[in-house]
């Protein structure tokens, strides 16, 4: 029985044994998780800093539209308030152009009916003047008629010339109004043939 019995050596003595290679496999597996670990967090960490850049960044440029929106909405705010400056200066020239208009119709409508009258006057003195001529013994009477009739005629000459003169006047400020909101070009003043002094 004694034979069959090893001998007794020392732990110390004896040969260590190498490590199972289940153990290598678990810590290599060990490292390749920490490995893969510290790189998934740099990834994270990368990944969390340039979402952080992109929001600023998008803070950045939606804090930039808000300024121009403001900016934009500002100046449309001021751009229909100079349309509607420019809309009643259109409306008060127009309603100027039209009142000017109404009152160089009624001034011409003076200027025409004053040059009837000249014409008659001129027509009556032609007459006078005939009715002196043939009849001798009223020469007197006809001569006071004529000069009558002469004095009437300078009056309504003097009124029919301050009347052209306002009607001129007129014109040429409906011209310019025309011209500062849609210049157009105005006829020239019709002469006035009755405006010539009277023959002697």
């Amino acid at each position: 029985m004694e034979t069959d019995r090893e001998p007794m050596v020392p732990a110390e003595q004896r040969p260590s044994a190498p490590a199972p290679l289940w153990v290598w496999v678990l810590v290599v597996g060990l490292g390749a998780i920490s490995a893969y670990s510290g790189y998934t967090a740099l990834s994270e960490r990368q990944a969390y800093l340039e979402a952080e850049h992109a929001r600023t960044d998008l803070t950045q440029q939606r804090d930039r539209l808000k300024a121009n929106v403001t900016d934009l909405t500002r100046q449309v705010e001021q751009a229909n308030r100079s349309r509607d400056e420019v809309e009643n200066a259109l409306k008060q020239s127009r309603a100027n152009t039209e009142s000017a208009s109404s009152q160089i119709a009624d001034l011409q409508k003076q200027v025409g009916e004053l040059q009837q009258r000249a014409t008659d006057l001129e027509r009556g003195r032609g007459e006078i003047e005939t009715a002196r001529d043939a009849a001798l013994a009223d020469a007197k009477a006809a001569h006071e008629a004529k000069d009558h009739a002469l004095k009437e005629v300078a009056a309504l000459k003097a009124q029919l010339a301050a009347m052209q003169k306002k009607l001129n006047q007129a014109l040429a400020d409906l011209k310019k109004e025309r011209e500062h909101v849609s210049p157009v070009p105005m006829p020239p003043p019709a002469s006035d043939p009755a405006a010539a002094p009277p023959p002697r």
